[in-house]
């Protein structure tokens, strides 16, 4: 653990803090654009003119309104899905007789 006396690691506590809030403002920004590009283009309005509004390519307004909602499960990589790694478990032989202080008893 960090010595969170220290005033260096102190600053980085913070602008990680800062980093944080600000992709999650970032985020939140880029569904209110979204949503307002979606309504927009529901009323009548190209396209063309939603993309000039919004300042980009009229790609990326067809990208961004067939883009996941927000309460919709995204995976963060579009390769297959991997398999959970478990560890296969061997067969447990019969039991193994035991004496009476819980110690395996010797055979023969």
């Amino acid at each position: 653990m960090p010595d969170l006396d220290d005033e260096r690691i102190k600053r980085i506590m913070v602008a990680a803090a800062d980093l944080e809030n600000a992709e999650f403002e970032r985020d939140r920004l880029a569904l209110v654009c979204r949503e307002a590009v979606e309504r927009a283009l529901e009323a009548g309005v190209s396209a063309e003119d939603a993309a000039a509004a919004a300042g980009i390519a009229e790609r990326d307004v067809e990208r961004l309104v067939g883009a996941p909602q927000a309460d919709e499960v995204v995976p963060l990589l579009t390769a297959q899905p991997v398999p959970p790694v478990v560890a296969p478990v061997q067969p447990v032989a019969a039991p193994v007789p035991v004496d009476g202080g819980g110690m395996a008893a010797a055979e023969g």
